[in-house]
């Protein structure tokens, strides 16, 4: 063996070890991260989320989104829908509910009379000896038709027939409404609330 080849081998024995060597040591040593993997801090603030909120997490309570049932609050009715006693009404269908003597705030008063007659005057004292006109009646279920007999000092409203309709109040006033009656003074006196002289 030449001398060429002795220093070759040595020095390959030499590699030999050193490599073992480092090998030993790269196990036991930890290697550090690249740059690359290294986590750097942000050189500016980042900008704000426009974006919708992140779905929430398990620790998260999202409300619920089942809607709570309207209360029902009672509303206050309007004071005419409040029942008074003027208000709670009856139709009249007979001349039996109506008999007797009403007045119209002191200045009409009219009589009404079990055989279906019904005087008017402008006084109390004058319904039976000079009434200024004179009625008679009939009802067809709560319509009340009227015609003329007789009339002094008013015009005549001939063979025409006024169509009316009588409430009975509880306070036992009466109101006469016109349906359908072609004589206009004989509607001006005949209609209104008429209160019962006593």
């Amino acid at each position: 063996m030449s001398s060429t080849d002795v220093i070759q081998k040595s020095v390959c024995l030499v590699m030999l070890v050193f490599f073992l060597v480092g090998c030993g040591t790269s196990q036991a040593t930890p290697t550090p991260l690249p740059e690359a993997t290294t986590l750097a801090e942000p050189t500016q603030a980042l900008p704000e989320p426009t974006e919708a909120p992140p779905e929430p997490t398990a620790t998260q309570v999202e409300p619920t989104a089942t809607p709570i049932p309207p209360t029902t609050t009672p509303t206050a009715r309007p004071l005419t829908a409040t029942p008074t006693p003027t208000q709670m009404i009856t139709l009249v269908t007979s001349v039996e509910e109506i008999v007797g003597t009403w007045r119209k705030e002191d200045t009409l008063y009219i009589r009404i009379y079990e055989d279906g007659t019904l005087n008017k005057a402008w006084s109390l004292d004058k319904l039976d000896s000079h009434p200024y006109a004179v009625n008679k009646f009939w009802f067809e279920g709560s319509q009340m038709f009227m015609e003329e007999i007789s009339v002094s000092g008013v015009p005549s409203c001939g063979k025409m027939t006024g169509i009316y309709e009588i409430r009975l109040f509880e306070d036992d006033n009466i109101q006469i409404s016109t349906i359908k009656d072609q004589c206009s003074h004989r509607v001006t006196f005949t209609r209104g609330i008429f209160q019962p002289v006593n």
